[in-house]
């Protein structure tokens, strides 16, 4: 028997009206806050600094502006645990370990260098009117 030939068959088209769903809006997520962008923003805006104090030729800076939260946690650590803790954290935050350092083994800081030292680390942490007048 000889192979026959495949059939042609004709397609019937069907015309079928799909439902167009719409599509689900997002979550409102309001403001995110921990994105790769804010993350991003917050180191810039750490890098961007300004100096503080020079001991033994080397210039140490302070950031120029600090991250919210920040303030937020100095402002904490003042209203709970004083301003010795707020004034830690500045210290922690702010200066690195080799400022520090250079500042306890200055011989020649004057009480006046030493607490404006201190007052620009308070000052830039929690910037005025967050705690209060000052006195």
């Amino acid at each position: 028997m000889a192979a026959s030939a495949p059939r042609k068959t004709t397609t019937r088209k069907t015309t079928t009206t799909r439902k167009r769903v719409a599509a689900k809006p997002s979550a409102d997520l309001g403001i995110v806050l921990d994105d790769a962008a804010a993350q991003a923003e917050v180191e810039e805006l750490i890098a961007d600094r300004e100096p503080l104090f020079t001991v033994g030729g080397v210039t140490h800076t302070i950031p120029k502006r600090v991250p919210p939260s920040w303030s937020v946690k100095a402002y904490n650590l003042a209203t709970e645990q004083g301003e010795a803790a707020a004034l830690a954290f500045a210290v922690e935050k702010l200066l690195t370990g080799e400022a520090w350092d250079a500042l306890g083994e200055c011989e020649t800081v004057t009480p006046s260098a030493w607490e404006k030292v201190l007052n620009a680390l308070v000052d830039r942490i929690l910037p005025d009117g967050v705690l209060g007048p000052k006195a």
